[in-house]
């Protein structure tokens, strides 16, 4: 029986210069998926709720601190290591300024710009729901 994985991931927006942009990060060379882009999170440890995850993970791999504030649907995905259960959440910067500890570069990008990017193949429900939900309001 596969392994499954759960994974909390954010999707931080921010209105930049009058647009709309989301932070992604690209995963260490080295790494399974190293060099794809992804948004910040990580796997849930035991005795963690997923926004307790997802806080400790913004804060270990780009020094921020951020809110929940909402949820996006879930996906299921399965890969040759594992089955991923991707739990996403919309966030909310509270401080910080972003570092790269846990990620080789990061950038700030039109939701429009996502599908241009090497993505994990379990993010790409993710993906196309962000774009039809942010897309049009960044212009």
């Amino acid at each position: 029986m596969a392994t499954e994985i759960e994974v909390a991931v954010g999707v931080l927006a921010e209105r930049r210069n009058g647009r709309i942009r989301v932070l992604i990060g690209r995963r260490p060379d080295g790494q399974i998926l190293g060099g794809y882009w992804e948004f910040p999170g990580g796997k849930r440890r035991d005795g963690e709720s997923l926004e307790q995850c997802l806080v400790r993970e913004f804060r270990e791999e780009l020094s921020l601190t951020v809110q929940v504030t909402g949820d996006l649907p879930v996906v299921k995905y399965s890969y040759e290591h594992g089955n991923v259960l991707l739990y996403p959440f919309l966030c909310r910067r509270l401080g910080g300024q972003v570092q790269d500890i846990a990620v080789s570069e990061h950038r700030w990008i039109d939701p429009l710009e996502l599908n241009s990017y090497r993505f994990p193949p379990a993010n790409g429900p993710l993906l196309d729901h962000l774009v039809r939900m942010m897309g049009p309001q960044s212009k």
